[in-house]
C-alpha cells in the first residue's frame, strides 16, 4: 500500500508539472483515482509545502463552487547542480523548476586528486549558498552530472572520459562536506531527464537526445524512461565504429565517431571557438577546410540515421555548443535527408533548454528524486 501511495503521489505531481495548475476534481478525473484519495494526497502535499493553492479557476463557467487550483511550489526547496565536463565545471543553485539563482563556471582540474577537486567544489557550493542565504532558505540535495560511465546506485563515477580514469565515489565525498543527499548521473542522461521534466519529453514519449560539444553524447528516452542497457552502457553514439583501424579513442577502442567529429579533432582542421562553429564553417566553404567539415557532418548524419532506424524515436533532439548554430543544424538535417528522404523538417528539433544546458541536467536529477521518487 505504501508503494501504491508513493506512486499515486508522484503521478499527481507529474501531471501538475507537465500540464500546469489543476483542481482536485480534475486530477481525480484524469488520473483515475477517487476524489477522496486525491484530496487525501493533496492535503498531505499542501501540509509539506510541496503544493500550494493558486486561486480559483476563472475560466470555469456555470453556477456552482469554483474549482481551487493546485500547483507545485517550485521554491519550497533548492538544489545544488554540479556539471563536471573535461574542460569546465559548472556549479549552480536552482529551484525545483530548474530556474537558476546563482551560477559559477571554473576550470576542471584533472591534475589533482579527484577527492581534492570535489571537496573544492563542495566549498564553492557552500560559499554560493551563504551569499544567497535570504533567497535560498533550504537546500535539499545536490545533483552531479559527469561524462562517461556512472554507478547511479552508489553515486560513483566509474570512468569519466577525459577527466578521471579510476572509479570515484562522488556522492560519498561531496556528501561528507555538504551533509546532503547527492545524486550522480551521466551528464547527457541528466540532460535527458531535464527534457522529460521541462522540455520536449513532456510532448514526446520517444526521444533521441544528441549532444555535440566537445565530444558526442547521446541518451534515449523510451516510453518516457531513460534507456540505459546493461551496465548503464546504451546510446553510445559517439562510440559507434565508423573507421576500420581508425584512431585510438579515449574509450579504448579504435575508429569511434568521436575520433572523427569531436571538437578537438575539428579544431585541428582550423582553430575556432566552439560557439563560433557556424561562422567558421561558412568561412571555410569552398576551401579544403570546408570539405573536411562537410565530411565530418556527413559521417555524423549517417551515424544518426542508422541509429534512428533501430531506435525509431519520435524526434531527434539536438543540444551542445557545436549545434548552437542554425547553419550547422541545417547542414546536418540536409545530410540526414540525403540518406533518408523521410527526414522532414520536423524530425530534428533543437532543445529549448540549450541555454541552461550547463546546469539543468543535475538540477532535474534532484527534482526527479525529490518530487517523483525516480531512481
Amino acid at each position: 500500500m505504501e508503494t501504491v501511495r508513493r506512486k499515486n503521489r508522484a503521478t499527481i505531481l507529474q501531471y501538475i508539472n507537465d500540464h500546469g495548475p489543476a483542481s482536485r476534481k480534475d486530477l481525480a478525473d484524469v488520473i483515475g483515482l477517487t476524489p477522496a484519495a486525491v484530496t487525501q494526497i493533496c492535503t498531505e502535499l499542501l501540509r509539506e509545502g510541496i503544493l500550494q493553492e493558486t486561486g480559483q479557476n476563472v475560466e470555469q463557467s456555470g453556477a456552482g463552487r469554483k474549482k481551487v487550483l493546485l500547483d507545485i511550489d517550485y521554491r519550497v526547496a533548492y538544489v545544488y547542480a554540479i556539471n563536471i565536463e573535461p574542460e569546465y565545471t559548472t556549479i549552480a543553485l536552482s529551484d525545483l523548476k530548474g530556474e537558476q539563482i546563482a551560477c559559477e563556471r571554473l576550470k576542471t582540474d584533472a591534475s589533482i586528486a579527484p577527492e581534492t577537486f570535489l571537496k573544492h567544489l563542495a566549498k564553492r557550493c557552500q560559499k554560493m549558498a551563504a551569499a544567497h542565504k535570504k533567497a535560498v532558505p533550504h537546500i535539499a540535495a545536490a545533483g552531479v552530472g559527469i561524462t562517461g560511465l556512472v554507478d547511479r546506485a552508489e553515486g560513483s563515477s566509474i570512468k569519466a572520459y577525459g577527466i578521471w580514469e579510476d572509479e570515484v565515489p562522488i556522492a560519498r565525498i561531496l556528501g561528507q562536506v555538504l551533509e546532503l543527499p547527492v545524486f550522480v548521473e551521466n551528464n547527457v542522461n541528466a540532460f535527458a531527464v531535464a527534457e522529460q521534466l521541462y522540455g520536449a519529453g513532456r510532448e514526446y514519449d520517444h526521444l533521441m537526445v544528441i549532444k555535440w560539444g566537445p565530444g558526442v553524447g547521446c541518451a534515449m528516452i523510451i516510453d518516457q524512461k531513460i534507456y540505459e542497457g546493461r551496465h548503464a552502457k546504451a546510446a553510445e553514439l559517439g562510440h559507434f565504429i565508423v573507421e576500420k583501424n581508425g584512431a585510438l579513442c579515449h574509450c579504448g577502442r579504435r575508429g569511434c565517431l568521436e575520433t572523427k567529429v569531436s571538437y578537438p579533432v575539428l579544431n585541428r582542421i582550423t582553430p575556432f571557438a566552439e560557439e563560433e562553429f557556424g561562422l567558421t564553417y561558412c568561412k571555410a566553404k569552398g576551401h579544403k577546410e570546408g570539405i573536411a567539415f562537410d565530411e565530418a557532418i556527413d559521417l555524423f548524419a549517417r551515424s544518426i540515421v542508422n541509429s534512428a532506424t533501430i531506435m525509431a524515436p519520435n524526434r531527434i533532439l539536438l543540444t551542445g555548443s557545436l549545434f548552437a548554430s542554425q547553419i550547422i543544424r541545417d547542414e546536418l538535417v540536409a545530410a540526414c535527408s540525403s540518406y533518408d528522404t523521410n527526414w522532414g523538417e520536423g524530425k530534428v528539433i533543437y532543445s529549448q533548454l540549450s541555454d541552461r544546458e550547463h546546469y539543468i541536467g543535475p538540477a532535474a536529477v534532484c527534482v526527479n528524486r525529490l518530487l517523483f521518487g525516480e531512481s
